[in-house]
């Protein structure tokens, strides 16, 4: 495109400030989406410690009203029905137990979370944040352009049609720009190394598995402490308090725990092998399609490209109107380029493949 300084700077302030609105929207991208992750942590450990409150804290118990006694009673005072008063406390170290892990369930969830936000969210991030570099750049060169097509129209070089025309493709490359800063906006922020992600989301997801098949387990049984005051009103030659130490064990442990290794390894082959956006094979299928879609993007721009040296050699208005034309499709084909380009790279980070980052540009 040509350098022209012209000045209609009218046209040129919209596009700063659509730059600007682009930059702020990709601020906020860090603050939004550190609050996602937070309001999603802060939510199962908020469920978890509802849960645990009524597992880790004693049950305190009661009952009073007519008790019939046998006819042939021990104590020769003691009535065939009589008033009966129990009080006392309770505590069960198998739901102290189930308290803990279900706390521990809520961090793992937590972190499965994360992981699943890294290897979905941060390549698309990357690839967002690429095109909005392209797109970004151009908007500074499209400023020149409608600057310089302003002062054609009034110079009388151009008509209002063709400025008309160029206004509307410039429209068009800001309402891209801030499109993708949006987007980037909605996304969790974080650039960090994306190596192995996808194996770290997997034994995430087999952690929160292993916690559900420990909480499972301790349904089956129980150790628990009862003391309390019971007696009955009429009686006062018995000492009325109580202690006693209570176990059980469910037989159908037996059978649960091979249960819950199938299902734990039926877990893991779904995150592994099932069709799916975080399955190894899904994840794999992605990327051999984006590494085809960024080579034939790349050979659309570098044709464009070529296009353009063509069009530099050739003078004359219309040869430039038809220069800015084949620029603006270059732009477009370039932002989509660098976009497929980095999302490839970034899947082939989260796949942990040596091979496939070394093939990344």
């Amino acid at each position: 495109m040509p350098n022209h300084h012209h000045a209609d700077r009218s046209r040129a302030p919209s596009l700063r400030v659509a730059a600007a609105a682009a930059a702020a929207l990709g601020l906020g991208a860090a603050a939004a989406g550190d609050a996602r992750a937070d309001a999603f942590c802060d939510h199962a450990r908020a469920v978890a410690a509802a849960e645990r409150a009524t597992l880790v804290a004693p049950e305190v118990f009661a009952s009073f009203g007519y008790v019939e006694q046998p006819a042939a009673a021990a104590t020769p005072t003691t009535t065939s029905d009589d008033l009966r008063l129990t009080l006392g406390v309770r505590y069960s170290l198998g739901e102290l137990y189930q308290g803990a892990v279900v706390g521990q369930r809520a961090d793992a969830t937590c972190r499965r979370h994360l992981a699943l936000a890294r290897v979905q969210a941060l390549p698309q991030r990357r690839a967002l944040a690429a095109r909005a570099r392209v797109l970004d750049a151009a908007l500074a060169e499209a400023a020149r352009a409608l600057d310089q097509a302003a002062g054609d129209l009034a110079a009388r070089r151009a008509t209002a049609q063709e400025v008309t025309a160029i206004r509307l493709r410039v429209d068009q490359l800001r309402a891209r720009a801030v499109a993708t800063a949006r987007e980037l906006a909605t996304l969790p922020a974080g650039d960090d190394s994306l190596a192995g992600a996808l194996a770290a989301y997997q034994r995430a997801d087999a952690e929160v598995e292993r916690h559900d098949g420990r909480l499972r387990g301790a349904r089956a049984w129980d150790v628990s402490v009862r003391v309390g005051y019971d007696r009955f009103l009429d009686a006062d030659d018995e000492s009325p308090y109580f202690a006693v130490v209570a176990a059980s064990f469910d037989l159908g442990w037996l059978a649960q725990r091979p249960a819950s290794k199938r299902a734990a390894a039926a877990r893991q082959r779904l995150v592994r092998d099932e069709p799916g956006a975080t399955s190894t094979a899904g994840m794999r299928a992605l990327l051999t399609a984006q590494r085809q879609r960024a080579a034939e993007a790349g050979v659309l721009a570098d044709e464009l490209e070529h296009q353009l040296d063509a069009l530099r050699r050739v003078g004359g208005e219309d040869g430039k109107r038809f220069r800015q034309t084949v620029w603006f499709e270059w732009v477009e084909a370039r932002a989509e380029h660098a976009y497929l380009e980095a999302h490839a790279a970034a899947l082939g980070e989260v796949l942990g493949d040596a091979a496939s980052a070394a093939e990344a540009p």
